[in-house]
C-alpha cells in the first residue's frame, strides 16, 4: 500500500499494489465493508467476482464503489494489479458519478467511466511501474482541479465542514453527506472506528499489548461485544480471529497491509 504523495489533495486515499508472484497458487481476496471507491486495473492474470473460478470473470479494469458488506474475489492464479481508492466524494466529482449507484459492486470501467478517464485508463495500463501509474494519476488530478493540500484532519470533519455543519442542520448536512458518499454519516463513522480500532489492534498484537476491552473502550465502542458485533458485521470474523487471520491466511492481504 502507498499513502498518495502531496498534492492529491483530499481525492486519493490511497494506492495499492498487488503482485503475487509467477506460481502463485489460487486463492480468495477478502474486503471488508468500506466507503470508498476504486479503480483497479488488473495488469495480469484473472480475478472473478466470487469465491471460485465459476464466478464470473471481471473485466481488465474495474471500478468498485462503496461496500456495505464484506465481499470476496478469487484470483485463479498469479496476479498483478493496481487499485487507486478515491474518497467517494471526489470520485463523484472526477466521474460525474454517484457512489450510491456503484454500492456493492464491480463493474467494467470502460463501459462506467467518462470519455475524459479514458486515455488515463491506458496510460496506467501500458505504464512500466507504479511510480509511473502514481505519476499519470496525479496528472489527471492537477487537470480536473483535484491539487489542493488536504487539510490536517480528517475526512469525515472535512466532509461535514463541505457539508455546511456549522450552518445547516443535522438533517441537511446528513442529506448532503448522503448525497456525496452514497452513505450515511452514521455508517461513515462506523466504518471509521472499526478500522482505527483494527490498526490500533494490529500494533499493539505485534507488542504484545492487546487488551481488547480497554481496546473497544478507547475506540468509542460501548464495550468489547460491541466491537466484536461490528467487526463481524463489517470486517466478515471477529476480532481477535481477524489479527489471528491477517498474519497467516493469504486470503487477507488487504487487512494486513491497510495502514
Amino acid at each position: 500500500m502507498l499513502l498518495p504523495p502531496p498534492g492529491h489533495g483530499t481525492a486519493v486515499r490511497a494506492y495499492i499494489r498487488r503482485d503475487t508472484g509467477i506460481g502463485s497458487a489460487a486463492h480468495l481476496n477478502r474486503f471488508p465493508a468500506q466507503p470508498f471507491c476504486t479503480v483497479t486495473w488488473f495488469l495480469s492474470g484473472t480475478v472473478h467476482n466470487g469465491v471460485s473460478s465459476e464466478a464470473p470473470a471481471l473485466d481488465a479494469i474495474v471500478v468498485g464503489g462503496p461496500f456495505t458488506r464484506p465481499a470476496s474475489t478469487f484470483s485463479a492464479g498469479r496476479i498483478h494489479a493496481f487499485t487507486v481508492v478515491f474518497f467517494p466524494d471526489a470520485f463523484a466529482r472526477l466521474a460525474g458519478l454517484a457512489p450510491a449507484s456503484l454500492a456493492d459492486r464491480l463493474l467494467p470501467a470502460r463501459d462506467l467511466l467518462p470519455a475524459a478517464w479514458h486515455t488515463l485508463l491506458d496510460d496506467i495500463a501500458a505504464a512500466g511501474d507504479d511510480s509511473v501509474r502514481v505519476a499519470c494519476m496525479s496528472a489527471f488530478l492537477a487537470a480536473n482541479g483535484e491539487t489542493a493540500l488536504a487539510p490536517q484532519v480528517n475526512w469525515l470533519h472535512r466532509l461535514r465542514e463541505a457539508a455546511g455543519f456549522d450552518r445547516l442542520c443535522e438533517r441537511q448536512v446528513e442529506r448532503k453527506v448522503r448525497q456525496a458518499t452514497g452513505q450515511s454519516l452514521r455508517a461513515l463513522r462506523r466504518a471509521e472506528r472499526l478500522e482505527t480500532a483494527l490498526l490500533d489492534a494490529r500494533e499493539a498484537a505485534a507488542h504484545g499489548a492487546l487488551h481488547w476491552a480497554t481496546l473497544a473502550g478507547a475506540s468509542g465502542f460501548s464495550d468489547q461485544p460491541h466491537l466484536g458485533r461490528e467487526c463481524r458485521k463489517l470486517a466478515g470474523t471477529a476480532p481477535a480471529e481477524l489479527i489471528d487471520r491477517q498474519a497467516r491466511d493469504e486470503s487477507y492481504w488487504l487487512f494486513r497491509c491497510w495502514r
